[in-house]
């Protein structure tokens, strides 16, 4: 799927984090991307506000950004709710965050971009 830079409404992208072994599975989900006011938006004061209330914001824009995922937990899908997010690993919830926001690229996109300059440079 191409990423772009314009984002129409009902647009979607495709996450995936690649397995840290003794840490977390992989996690591959679907997603909106965020547009840059509701990035501002939940960053405003960021440095002024308690950690509760960074969780909460984060949270709640995974929540509404998040089409789908493939986490399960004693092989039942888990659903896209505050009280799991509340209890994902770090990792897991800041790569999501990260993801959505475009502030880093999924891992098989960089794995995909690794790919095409090593092939470049062989050319």
């Amino acid at each position: 799927m191409a990423t772009r830079a314009y984002i129409e409404d009902g647009y979607t992208e495709e996450g995936f984090i690649k397995e840290v072994p003794g840490i977390h599975e992989e996690v591959r989900f679907k997603f909106r991307p965020v547009l840059a006011s509701k990035q501002r938006e939940t960053l405003d004061r960021w440095h002024e506000i308690k950690s509760e209330v960074k969780s909460e914001r984060i949270n709640n824009l995974i929540k509404e950004q998040l089409v789908e995922w493939d986490l399960t937990f004693n092989k039942k899908l888990l659903p896209i709710e505050t009280k799991i997010l509340e209890r994902l690993k770090q990792p897991v919830v800041d790569r999501i965050f990260n993801i959505i926001t475009s502030t880093d690229k999924s891992d098989e996109e960089l794995k995909k971009v690794l790919k095409q300059r090593e092939e470049d440079a062989k050319n």
